[in-house]
């Protein structure tokens, strides 16, 4: 008898791979990549805020981090921020959606090759819409910010 002990190395297992498992994979990475971007922001600007030590803020400090942040590199990772959060956020609410059975059809009985019958077509539909919206806002923030 097999043991289900795959752990993170079973988000990525080539034999199981659908548009639900990249959507459950992205989820926890932009989740991450989330968390990491507002301890990095609040540890930042809590420079320009009196610093952490309650020095205060000093132009020189000011200068330096728009040095960092006003470049092509810069602006490269904001997009992408925009593009993580975005889909996090809409991703995010098809979730509860699911949690809370909205749109859900009636379980039925699993028959191989075990297909999940109570996935509805707009949950798949809700999957591409995140994609879709997050690369749509990625562009605009693009544009905004290199145009």
């Amino acid at each position: 008898m097999a043991t289900n002990k795959r752990g993170v190395a079973g988000w990525l297992d080539p034999l199981h791979l659908n548009i639900e498992r990249w959507a459950y994979v992205f989820q926890r990475v932009t989740g991450l990549a989330v968390l990491a971007y507002v301890l990095g922001h609040i540890g930042d600007t809590s420079f320009f805020v009196g610093g952490p030590f309650g020095e205060g803020p000093s132009p020189s400090s000011w200068s330096s981090d728009l040095s960092v942040t006003e470049n092509a590199f810069g602006h490269v990772v904001l997009v992408m921020v925009v593009l993580v959060v975005v889909y996090h956020g809409i991703n995010g609410i098809r979730l509860i959606l699911s949690e809370y059975g909205m749109i859900f059809a009636k379980p039925s009985r699993p028959d191989y090759p075990y297909k999940a019958k109570s996935l509805r077509t707009v949950q798949k539909h809700l999957i591409w819409v995140a994609i879709i919206a997050a690369i749509l806002a990625a562009l605009y923030t693009g544009g905004t910010l290199f145009g």
